[in-house]
């Protein structure tokens, strides 16, 4: 998918039920063609993208992208990061931070750990739509995706 406006396919981790339905109702406001997938911890998320543990039975498909928070229970997000990235069927997947750390420790560990990009949750509606329009817009018409 690269630079068209086919429907991105979005995997989102983030244990704050708030925070998850803010984007989800910010993406369907801002009518970008997506499909959104959530879980609340990065082990499921995890067991999801490897077809394991009850979703062993699912048919292989890949999200476009990952939207993770760094702190959750369970996993956290760096450390589904990291398994990601060590994994090879899996390491070519972009994953995006999204998460209310502003540390510049979480930034530079995101990295280090193969992060696509880093983005800092707004505290408002407002601010989720602006973030998250750009964010549509960038990977819908800009950003090429890996098959």
């Amino acid at each position: 998918m690269s630079g068209s406006a086919q429907r991105l396919n979005i995997l989102l981790v983030d244990d704050s039920e708030d925070d998850a339905l803010m984007a989800r109702t910010v993406l369907e406001h801002l009518k970008l063609p997506h499909k959104l997938k959530s879980f609340c911890d990065g082990r499921e998320a995890l067991d999801y993208l490897r077809c394991a543990g009850k979703h062993a039975g699912r048919k292989p498909a890949m999200p476009d992208l990952l939207l993770v928070d760094i702190n959750m229970p369970l996993m956290d997000g760096l450390t589904l990061l990291r398994a990601i990235k060590e994994d090879k069927a899996l390491k070519k997947l972009p994953v995006i931070m999204l998460t209310s750390s502003t540390a510049r420790e979480d930034i530079s560990r995101s990295f280090e750990c193969g992060a696509a990009s880093y983005l800092t949750k707004p505290s408002s509606y407002e601010g989720y739509k602006k973030l998250l329009h750009s964010f549509g817009n960038y990977w819908l018409t800009v950003s090429a995706l890996p098959e």
